[in-house]
């Protein structure tokens, strides 16, 4: 049976994303997190253990965070989707909604909208706070007249939730294949009518043709697809922006002055930032 090398260690919430580029970067297979502190990374082959500790040494200490322990064990294969689902289980989002994995018989409160979503390997199970924040946003602003693009779709969690408020029409994209492909089943899920997903981005969007974007992205791409995104969303329409750390704040602001949208809302959780902007009027 194939064995593989389990690396674990502890990491505060604000390091995690460099400590899993960095884990990467030295040949994880797989990530996860198995609690709100713990790393846990698979490799095929036998890490170069000291390379790890001295890259995790180093972002620790330039956090002015003491290095944490690295445990490394040998441990036989299992199934892994199958291990990952023991840990995905049904939970309330927002004010409206109620997640619930495909594979499981849950109950919906009644007070709620059920989203039943099997991510398979797209982002966007529910339980990152960038998806939260953004849900919580659509919840207060989208309105039935609205158009909706979710940019950059993942597993379709926020155009779903966008047809279950209201919107007449939602449009969600990726560029990556595998992702539409569990967008579209998790759209057949829940709101098969009035929601359709395809292949590609912004630029495939007709001008002024969006009423309220949804670009729940990283800092970067957002700079980036800033131009497109400005043609594509109508005057006087809304964008909420999320996938912002903290410290990214004044760049998104600068942004927006510079493109000419208002920011109606700022919200945060823990490390994330999320903004709801509407777009002045030409």
């Amino acid at each position: 049976m194939r064995k593989w090398q389990e690396i674990t260690l502890v990491v505060p919430d604000d390091l995690k994303d460099a400590v899993i580029g960095a884990l990467s970067e030295q040949g994880a297979a797989g990530i996860w997190e198995n609690d709100e502190t713990r790393l846990v990374a698979y490799f095929d082959q036998p890490p170069a253990l000291p390379a790890i500790e001295s890259v995790v040494r180093s972002i620790f200490i330039r956090a002015s965070h003491p290095p944490p322990p690295i445990s490394l064990l040998t441990v036989e294969d299992r199934d892994w989707t199958e291990e990952w689902k023991k840990s995905y289980t049904s939970f309330p989002i927002g004010d409206a909604f109620f997640v619930i994995p495909s594979w499981c018989v849950s109950p919906c409160p009644s007070d709620r909208f059920p989203i039943h979503i099997d991510p398979g390997q797209a982002f966007g199970t529910g339980t990152h706070e960038t998806t939260q924040l953004t849900i919580e946003a659509l919840e207060r602003w989208v309105e039935p007249q609205h158009v909706v693009l979710d940019l950059g779709t993942g597993s379709g969690i926020l155009a779903i939730a966008s047809r279950l408020l209201g919107a007449g029409r939602v449009f969600a994209c990726d560029i990556d294949p595998v992702a539409v492909r569990a967008a579209y089943a998790n759209v057949e899920r829940n709101a098969n009518r009035g929601v359709w997903t395809f292949c590609g981005s912004i630029d495939a969007v007709g001008t002024a043709s969006v009423d309220f974007l949804l670009c729940n992205l990283t800092h970067e791409l957002i700079l980036d697809l800033f131009p497109e995104i400005h043609r594509a969303v109508r005057p006087r329409g809304f964008a909420i922006f999320s996938g912002i750390l903290n410290e990214q704040r004044e760049d998104l602001h600068e942004l927006m002055r510079k493109f000419g949208y208002s920011v109606h809302e700022e919200m945060t959780r823990r490390e994330w930032l999320s903004l709801v902007t509407q777009k002045n009027a030409a």
